[in-house]
């Protein structure tokens, strides 16, 4: 049903196989490849991680480098596709690399703020930025994770470059069950800020992609929630989807590591 209301489908694939033709575009340095070969895979779906490094196997490519596209380290996200990636490669006697996470990278967070400075370039009204990440549960917070923190330090990084009557927070969205996810929660932070001549900015910063968390969870659930709260105005900020110039950074990355 959710789905249904996106479009009937994920964008994720379309969005993914575009990035690659980016990255293929840029991957040229010189006269000279960054690597020889660029291929994607996910981790609940065809082509699954297994599957490709396979192929790429078949292809008499031994050395993999592995970029994960969440920009924030979790377990049950990188960690997840670092496992299948680990247990593939070593199925197949490929070395690989696996890249850390990238959203505290300088050019991503210059990226992010220059998405942000466009989206409130002609807001008149007063302005409160959201940052808003996909939540985890608190039990694996407990247990030593430090993503909350990290997703906290992107929302400070990016927040350097907003206005100064602009105020700011982040908050944690989608969670599911009963249990207690990473606070604050979005919902809160939206009524806690709203106010009849203010307008809301949410920033996803979570996602390289728009997916359901972003057309569903902010541009429906969220935004209508904001409405109700008493926001004058609503606005998303993009994900970097296919932008070429966040092409370039993750060729950069991958190559500098």
């Amino acid at each position: 049903d959710r789905y249904s209301q996106i479009g009937g489908k994920s964008p994720l694939l379309g969005w993914t196989e575009k990035l690659l033709n980016g990255l293929k575009d840029n991957s040229v340095n010189g006269s000279e490849p960054f690597f020889s070969s660029v291929n994607y895979a996910f981790r609940y779906t065809t082509p699954l991680i297994s599957h490709s490094i396979e192929l790429l196997n078949k292809q008499e490519i031994d050395e993999v480098t592995l970029l994960p596209l969440f920009p924030h380290y979790a377990k049950a996200m990188s960690g997840s596709i670092a496992i299948e990636a680990e247990k593939a490669a070593s199925r197949f006697n490929t070395k690989l690399r696996i890249l850390p996470a990238w959203g505290l990278h300088a050019k991503v967070i210059a990226l992010q703020s220059k998405y942000i400075a466009e989206a409130i370039a002609k807001v008149e009204a007063e302005a409160h930025v959201l940052f808003v990440a996909h939540g985890i549960p608190q039990r694996s917070v407990d247990r030593g994770e430090d993503y909350p923190i990290r997703v906290a330090d992107t929302a400070r990084a990016i927040s350097h470059s907003l206005p100064e009557t602009v105020s700011w927070s982040h908050a944690f969205q989608s969670r599911i069950g009963p249990v207690k996810w990473t606070e604050p929660y979005i919902e809160d932070e939206i009524k806690l800020h709203a106010a009849k001549d203010k307008t809301l900015v949410l920033v996803p910063i979570s996602f390289a992609a728009d997916c359901l968390e972003t057309l569903y969870d902010l541009d429906l659930v969220a935004a209508d929630l904001a409405r109700e709260a008493g926001y004058r105005h609503i606005i998303r900020v993009r994900t970097f989807n296919d932008d070429p110039e966040f092409a370039k950074i993750l060729l950069q990355i991958a190559s500098d590591q």
